[in-house]
């Protein structure tokens, strides 16, 4: 006998609940988990009380309640920045830590160290928060005024300028480049930390040049113990305006060196993370409490998009690598 057919809409009252089945039986796709879910942590490489503190906790201050939570700052310093941007670079790529970064620690230590992690792969960039470039300052008592002056001094009395800093940083790095392309023989002398014991032998007459930020070198200038020579940069500072660029002081070609900050994350984070970051950030650098006190500092203010600002880190990795490359100056 022929199997009698189902009535249709018994059929398709069978069918239904069959396909309800399967879709009950399927696993739930997941939910994106929303942004911020907990506070947002800025990690620092330096210890509290130190400019990018300062500058980190006026940040977290107000980007908190921009992303509807809070953000805190936790200091990780030691080994020029390496602890805090490794640690950063090995957290969940979730946007909830971030590494208030700079040129230092970014570009110029995978060329001078040897490290356990390659912070331009591993981490990626949200927006610049500030730069500051260095200032030349000389003892009153030397023969020069401008940079240019100072170059022809140095050839024409090899080694009897002395220019004080840490080894690999800033005053080091700048030296050689100046030698290599100027010839200027000028001798640096390390020392094991920044400010402090390089300003008094400075003041001292111990060294005769040092190149360090506006913030502590601006009292010394002020009050004539030092004669600032220039501003290593294409346009001259808003807090120290009578002050020169190196081009305008007679250095051949000019000097740019932007001593910037900016967040990143870990590599991975997603883009609309990394946008929201860097637009609620802008927003904060914008403020004009905050804009005022940076700007008094010697810093100009960032915010500039994660696309842009990551280009510009490579960009920064590839030049400082030739640079120091080029010195032939390691750490190791």
């Amino acid at each position: 006998m022929m199997p009698r057919m189902m009535p249709s809409a018994r059929r398709r009252m069978l069918m239904s609940a069959a396909c309800a089945g399967l879709v009950t039986s399927l696993p739930a796709r997941a939910q994106p988990v929303p942004f911020p879910s907990r506070p947002v942590k800025l990690v620092v490489t330096v210890n509290p009380g130190n400019t990018g503190d300062t500058r980190a906790r006026q940040i977290a201050e107000r980007l908190g309640p921009l992303l509807g939570g809070q953000a805190v700052v936790e200091n990780r310093p030691g080994a020029s920045g390496n602890i805090a941007a490794e640690f950063v670079a090995r957290a969940p790529a979730d946007g909830h830590t971030l590494l208030m970064g700079n040129v230092f620690n970014m570009t110029w230590n995978p060329h001078l160290l040897k490290m356990n992690f390659d912070p331009v792969k591993t981490l990626t960039g949200i927006t610049m928060v500030s730069a500051g470039p260095p200032l030349l300052v000389a003892h009153p008592s030397v023969p020069f005024n401008t940079v240019g002056e100072m170059i022809a001094y140095a050839r024409a009395n090899p080694g009897k300028l002395n220019m004080g800093g840490t080894t690999g940083g800033v005053a080091h790095v700048v030296t050689e480049m100046m030698r290599q392309s100027t010839g200027a023989n000028i001798t640096f002398v390390p020392y094991k930390a920044a400010g402090g014991q390089i300003t008094t032998d400075l003041v001292a007459n111990v060294i005769q040049v040092y190149f360090d930020w506006t913030v502590t070198l601006q009292p010394l200038i002020n009050t004539g113990r030092v004669k600032a020579l220039g501003v290593a940069s294409d346009r001259r500072l808003s807090a120290v305006p009578a002050i020169p660029t190196f081009a305008e002081s007679g250095y051949p070609g000019g000097l740019d060196v932007p001593a910037w900050q900016g967040l990143y994350a870990p590599a991975g984070t997603p883009v609309a993370i990394l946008a929201r970051l860097a637009a609620e950030t802008a927003k904060v650098l914008n403020m004009p409490d905050i804009r005022q006190a940076f700007e008094s500092s010697g810093a100009v203010i960032g915010g500039n998009s994660p696309e842009q600002f990551q280009a510009f880190t490579l960009a920064e990795y590839e030049r400082w690598g030739r640079v120091i490359g080029q010195a032939g100056i390691r750490l190791d």
